[in-house]
Formats: structure tokens, C-alpha cells, sequence
């Protein structure tokens, strides 16, 4: 569980001396620097810089006693101070994309994202985005995972339609659920609304994704060909 934090933490920027740091004060609740000296193995010379860097920030709180007491910040206010700074950044590059010389031609760039972890994030945040139409392809509903299954229909009971074409029928209880079966069905394919489109292994290891309307529009007109073709 450390090592997937401090990952994450590197991730977003946090380089590795600050990641250990976050970590140890978490597990420590409060801690002087020789206690983080002793927890993380960085010289104390370095861990000086490294904690007013994390001050600095409001990440990290501490007494003017002696020594030094340092407490990590409540959870809540990091994730709303990373939740801040993603938000104004995608507000800025939406401006900087709304500057740029149109082309004639629409880009069409599809991203590579790995492991069934993203690939389900990605695929459970494109159906919470739905507002009407999803069109899901799949070998079978139940193998998605039940996070998948929760998702859609509460898309669903939004008044989201959602058409899918399954190798093997599911047992569902949502009636609003349109099903079609094609049983050689192998690839896992997700478009909403026309401006999302996503193909994955049907494992969800990895996907590629893309969020341009000429794309899904057009893996949307295939799929309805499929759908037509399917059988009910």
C-alpha cells in the first residue's frame, strides 16, 4: 500500500524525498525531524528543505517548539488543494485551446492507457459523463465488474440510453438495459454520446481512448451496423 502511494505521489510531482516524507508522517501522525530521519533514512540536512518545501505548500503543519513538531494536514484539505490545481489547469489549457489556429482537419489522437485499474477508471468516468446515449460492446456484462454494472445503470436511471451487445446475455435487472448478442463478441468497445470512444482487451489491461467526435462517431455508426446485425 506504501509503495502504491508513493508512486502516485511521484506521479503528481512529489519528488522522492517528499514522498517519503508524506508517507512517514502519515503513519507517525506527528514526528520531530529526527523521528522522520530515523522513518524515511534521508540525512537530517535534507530533510530541513524537504519539510519547509511541504510547509510551504500547507501540506505539512508544525510548532515553533524545540525541536520541531511536524504533523501532516488533514487528507480533506490535500485533496481539495490537488483538486484546486487540476481544475485551474484544465481551465487554463481549455483557453490556450481555444486560442489555436483551427485546421481543416480535426486531430485525431488516441491514447494508450494500461492496467485494469485505469482502464475501468476511464471507462466508469466516460459513462458518468453520459447524458444520452451509451453504446457498449463487451463478451459479457458481468465479467466488466460489478462497478461497471452499478455505474451504467445509474446512467441509466439519468435517462441515459444505453444499447450493448454482449457475447452472452446478462442476467441484469434493469429492463432499460438494451441487449443484443453476438457471440463471437471479443474486444470490449464503450462510445457516449458521439464524443468519447474507447477499445480495450477484453481483460481491460489496455485500452485506447480518445475523446474526439470524429472518431466515436464513426466506431458509433459501426457499432449500430453491429447492432442491427446482432441478435435480439
Amino acid at each position: 500500500m506504501t509503495a502504491r502511494a508513493g508512486s502516485i505521489l511521484r506521479e503528481l510531482g512529489f519528488g522522492e524525498h517528499e514522498s517519503r516524507v508524506v508517507i512517514a508522517l502519515n503513519q507517525l501522525e506527528s514526528g520531530t525531524v529526527a523521528d522522520l530521519s530515523a522513518a524515511t533514512k534521508i540525512h537530517h540536512a535534507n530533510l530541513y528543505s524537504v519539510l519547509e518545501g511541504l510547509v510551504d505548500r500547507g501540506l505539512v503543519i508544525s510548532d515553533e517548539g524545540r525541536p520541531r513538531v511536524f504533523q501532516f494536514a488533514p487528507l480533506m484539505h490535500m485533496r481539495d488543494l490537488l483538486s484546486a490545481k487540476v481544475e485551474q489547469l484544465a481551465q487554463d489549457l481549455r483557453i490556450v485551446q481555444s486560442r489555436r489556429k483551427r485546421e481543416r482537419e480535426t486531430p485525431t489522437l488516441i491514447y494508450t492507457i494500461k492496467g485494469r485499474s485505469d482502464v475501468e477508471a476511464k471507462m466508469l468516468s466516460m459513462i458518468a459523463r453520459a447524458k444520452q446515449r451509451i453504446m457498449l460492446v463487451a463478451p459479457s456484462l458481468e465479467k466488466l465488474g460489478t462497478m461497471v454494472s452499478s455505474a451504467l445503470a445509474t446512467a441509466s436511471r439519468r435517462g441515459v440510453v444505453i444499447r450493448a451487445i454482449l457475447g452472452e446475455r446478462s442476467d441484469v435487472e434493469d429492463s432499460s438495459l438494451q441487449q443484443r448478442i453476438k457471440e463471437d463478441t471479443l474486444a470490449v468497445d464503450l462510445v457516449v454520446d458521439s464524443e468519447e470512444a474507447l477499445i480495450s482487451m477484453p481483460d481491460l489491461s489496455i485500452c485506447g481512448w480518445a475523446d474526439n467526435p470524429l472518431i466515436s462517431h464513426q466506431l458509433e455508426g459501426f457499432l449500430e451496423q453491429t447492432w442491427d446485425l446482432a441478435r435480439q
